[in-house]
């Protein structure tokens, strides 16, 4: 009995896993940057879907350094965590994963990385450049459009205030569907650049946690 409850159990999580999101910008990264489209863009190194390892890699590669950082529980430790608040009576267990990290990026700017802990491992959920001051609002504008092709029309451009670009793969940012985004205020001052995930993507994982859970309540044995 019990072998077969741990059968069952293993494919419980499989399914989870199969469950799981497979798509550029969620749990792994473009290959390369698509004018436009903010889910495959590269902002400071960092690309949206990456894994822990792939950070690592990037550090190495630029010399970059972490500032500070924060693990959290993996979805497996979340899973139980669930199950167990529900009556359930499996040990704790999975690993750490990365949360968030801040990195020097040794030029005079920061990047702070969020993660989300999907079946898979951590990947990257949003990453925010800092960087340093010097640049004019024009040379940030000719740079920006050029790596990242024309921005929406949400943007706004002057030289009275702060440059305000925003790029989500249409015209317009608005309305119901939760867009990729990318959304740039800088000047000479510094200011940020924040690429981000549809907020849908942590909606699903807590249902990916959610569905897990109760598949492993349903096979968990009864307790007298």
């Amino acid at each position: 009995m019990e072998i077969a409850m741990s059968l069952l159990a293993a494919l419980v999580i499989a399914a989870a896993q199969a469950a799981a999101p497979e798509q550029s910008g969620i749990d792994r990264p473009a290959p390369r940057t698509v004018l436009g489209s903010p889910a495959t863009y590269d902002l400071a190194g960092f690309r949206l879907g990456m894994s822990e390892a792939d950070i690592d890699q990037i550090l190495r590669q630029r010399k970059m350094t972490v500032v500070r950082s924060l693990r959290t529980k993996s979805f497996e430790s979340q899973v139980r965590d669930l199950v167990n608040l529900r009556g359930g009576r499996l040990p704790p267990g999975g690993d750490a994963v990365l949360d968030n990290v801040e990195v020097n990026d040794g030029r005079g700017g920061r990047v702070m990385i969020r993660m989300l802990a999907w079946p898979a491992g951590a990947r990257i959920r949003s990453i925010a450049y800092l960087p340093p001051a010097g640049t004019s609002t024009t040379t940030w504008h000719d740079l920006l459009v050029a790596r990242y092709g024309p921005s929406s029309r949400d943007s706004v451009s002057s030289a009275a205030q702060p440059l305000h670009l925003v790029w989500c793969g249409q015209q317009s940012c608005g309305g119901a569907v939760e867009p990729f985004q990318m959304v740039a205020d800088v000047d000479s001052a510094g200011g940020q650049i924040v690429l981000t995930q549809p907020e849908g993507s942590a909606r699903l994982l807590a249902t990916l946690i959610e569905n897990a859970a109760a598949g492993r309540l349903k096979v968990q044995p009864p307790s007298f």
